[in-house]
């Protein structure tokens, strides 16, 4: 370790934090990451402390430095707290009892704005309730939701806006995105955080703007739009959009092409102008398989250097730049673990002196201007659920802040290893495997956790982010945890994602069994002791896995479950049917199939016409409202497994008043209680089943 390191090392071990509490609020642990907390067993760990709400999440600095804002519960739900590094007192911006936080930003030192949900909606998502914005010292409290309506019988809609970027000072306007004058496209307005007032600057637009691209003066220059489908074409197109100017014609440089929500075959995807106003820094994978950052001149409409690239994952943003230097410093990725890579040398100095500060964790930092006055950071691994730092630019210290989830000791958390292993037609799948702690690390039984999706990249190497730490609760209870990225998952490739198209329970299940295989094969896994696990698709492989590989698998516990791929393409049977913009009968036939023309198959992977092959416990759960996978899947496959002698094999949970995912405080602890009790009961050793008898 250089000087440096242990100069640092010493202020951070030196440091300590001082926080007013509030009645509201419990006292902020401050407890150093270099003291080693004692362990204690991790099966002992309630259910209840794994779901607990972290202490504090989506810390953020305030442009001066000067202030720290924060989600923090509050009568169970998240609320805004607001921290005074000057004075450290912590000030309490909101008391909602029905709503969460779910996202803020600093319009200047003085003033924030919030989006507020109730959790998830009927279709999985964010179910946003409205827009406030608020003054660090409680005042000037606005709420800026609107309801659009199509006429006086719609029940309407709730207008968000995006934030884009701050307009910089002191001043209270933000430039956000909305869509305001159609609900197919997003305008671009200089939004008053007072008054509510709203300037449109994009007036002049290119068609139906998904996403906007300012330059470094705050002028819209390029756009992304949506194009409709032209009669039964398979796809949508994405129109890539330029100008020169504000008053310029715009042009089109690229046009990308996207099924069933991923873009495939060659395309590009602008970032960021760089400080002349001439470069973009632009994603593409044209001629090669994955996403990476280059330089496009808009001038001469050609691709310069390449910036930067990986061999596992697609990159396609997370590019740092320093306003002072007015240069690109840094970009910052996740492929088998968070990180950044500096071109900045100053940067990766510091990089390097934090690192060996606070060795074997993720550090993530930001961009340290010279009038900078501190830099927040957060410190995470696959056992330590991370701690938020300030950095003192002029003292050159860290002083260690809070915890996130200050009860969910690190000495007592299960290790995780990134893994790839090779499918049967050879296709490399990535995975991560949690192992649990203090385990002898043979013959144990196993849960394959399957994401949701498909096409999404769920998983990485420090999971904690989201409501539940799924792998680290399971794990704790004595299971190998594999979450695979089958093909079908984006974020690693084309090939990765267009392997995937109308297989359906076919090579993508086959995907997850090879992995479990290979565990088993190492010796880390019983073979007679393997259960499935996940949501939505996730929970459609959890039931097909079972009927491809009947003999493999010694129960199954699906969650909001696609259980009939016909049902699935069905107009009646879906919310994303109910848009009109016949998607199911288009682009849905290439990434999934038709249920016409691919009826044979279609027959042999719906697991609810195959329930003959079903004869281990499923667990199966169900939100009543679920719009993205209506009920109906569920109750027609209870239906006929019943019809089948197979009834007493289905445990079947329907959760009231739930869409699909699971939101409230009772129904999610209800969830995994079962499902706790569940894998002791058929995959747990004597041990485990003694311990759930227990409780």
């Amino acid at each position: 370790m250089n000087q440096s390191s242990k100069t640092l090392l010493r202020l951070f071990s030196a440091a300590c934090v001082s926080w007013l509490a509030t009645s509201a609020m419990a006292q902020a642990t401050t407890e150093s990451l270099t003291a080693e907390a004692t362990a204690i067993k991790a099966s002992s760990i309630p259910l209840e402390t794994f779901l607990r709400r972290p202490e504090f999440q989506d810390m953020s600095l305030s442009p001066s430095g000067d202030s720290l804002a924060a989600v923090s519960p509050f009568k169970g739900r998240g609320n805004l707290v607001v921290i005074d590094l000057t004075q450290r007192s912590r000030r309490l911006l909101t008391s909602f009892e029905t709503t969460d936080v779910a996202n803020f930003y600093w319009v200047n030192n003085k003033r924030i704005c919030m989006r507020v949900s109730d959790g998830q909606d009927v279709t999985g998502n964010f179910n946003y309730r409205g827009t406030f914005c608020i003054n660090t010292d409680g005042t000037e409290f606005a709420d800026f939701t609107r309801i659009d309506k199509k006429n006086s019988m719609d029940q309407g809609r709730t207008i968000l806006f995006n934030p884009v970027r701050p307009v910089g000072g002191d001043s209270v306007e933000y430039i956000v995105a909305m869509p305001a004058r159609s609900r197919a496209s997003n305008d671009l307005y200089r939004f008053n955080t007072i008054t509510g007032r709203y300037t449109l600057l994009t007036f002049n637009s290119p068609g139906d703007v998904q996403r906007w691209v300012l330059d470094r003066n705050q002028v819209p220059r390029i756009a992304v739009t949506s194009e409709p489908r032209q009669g039964n074409e398979t796809f949508t197109r994405i129109g890539i959009w330029h100008r020169e100017s504000a008053d310029a014609k715009w042009e089109k440089l690229y046009e990308n092409r996207q099924t069933w929500g991923v873009t495939v075959g060659d395309a590009i995807a602008p970032v960021a102008f760089d400080f002349d106003n001439t470069t973009v820094y632009m994603a593409s994978n044209i001629g090669r398989d994955k996403m990476a950052i280059f330089k496009y001149d808009t001038k001469t409409k050609k691709f310069g250097d390449l910036v930067f690239e990986h061999p596992l994952i697609d990159v396609e943003g997370g590019l740092l730049f320093s306003n002072e230097k007015k240069k690109l410093v840094g970009i910052r990725y996740s492929a088998e673990m968070p990180t950044t890579k500096w071109f900045d040398t100053e940067l990766e100095t510091l990089q390097k002196q934090i690192d060996a500060a606070i060795p074997n964790n993720v550090n993530n930092i930001g961009v340290v201007e010279e009038k900078s006055k501190r830099l927040l950071m957060i410190s995470a691994s696959p056992t330590n659920p991370g701690q938020y730092f300030l950095y003192d630019n002029e003292t050159k210290s860290i002083e260690p802040l809070v915890k996130r989830r200050d009860w969910l000791p690190p000495a007592s958390m299960p290790e995780r290893k990134f893994i790839k292993y090779k499918a049967r037609d050879g296709m490399e799948i990535p995975a991560w495997v949690t192992i649990p702690k203090g385990s002898s690390g043979k013959n144990l039984p196993m849960v394959l956790h399957i994401h949701g999706g498909p096409q999404v990249r769920a998983y990485n190497g420090v999971q904690w982010q989201g409501r539940t730490p799924v792998a680290q609760f399971l794990a704790s209870r004595g299971y190998v945890v594999l979450e695979p990225e089958p093909r079908g998952s984006t974020g690693f490739g084309r090939k990765h994602y267009e392997s995937s198209y109308k297989q359906w329970g076919l090579s993508m299940q086959d995907d997850l069994t090879d992995g479990a295989l290979h565990l088993v094969k190492e010796g880390l896994v019983d073979k007679n002791r393997m259960c499935l696990y996940g949501g939505s698709y996730g929970g459609y492989a959890s039931l097909q896995g079972v009927v491809r590989e009947p003999e493999l698998w010694k129960c199954t516990a699906p969650v909001v479950a696609v259980t009939d791929l016909f049902l699935l393409q069905q107009v009646q049977h879906s919310d994303i049917a109910e848009r009109g913009d016949n998607s199911l009968d288009t682009e849905f036939t290439v990434a999934v199939g038709d249920s016409k023309r691919d009826e044979a198959q279609f027959t042999k992977t719906s697991p609810a016409r195959n329930v003959d092959k079903i004869n281990i416990p499923v667990l199966l759960s169900m939100g009543s409202d679920d719009r993205r996978v209506p009920i109906i899947h569920a109750n027609d496959f209870v239906k006929k497994m019943q019809s089948t002698g197979r009834g007493n094999l289905v445990e079947y949970v329907v959760y009231n008043g739930e869409g699909h995912g699971f939101n409230k405080d009772a129904n999610v602890l209800d969830h995994f209680s079962r499902l706790e009790k569940f894998l002791a009961k058929y995959i747990g050793d004597e041990s485990q089943k003694r311990q759930v008898a227990s409780k």
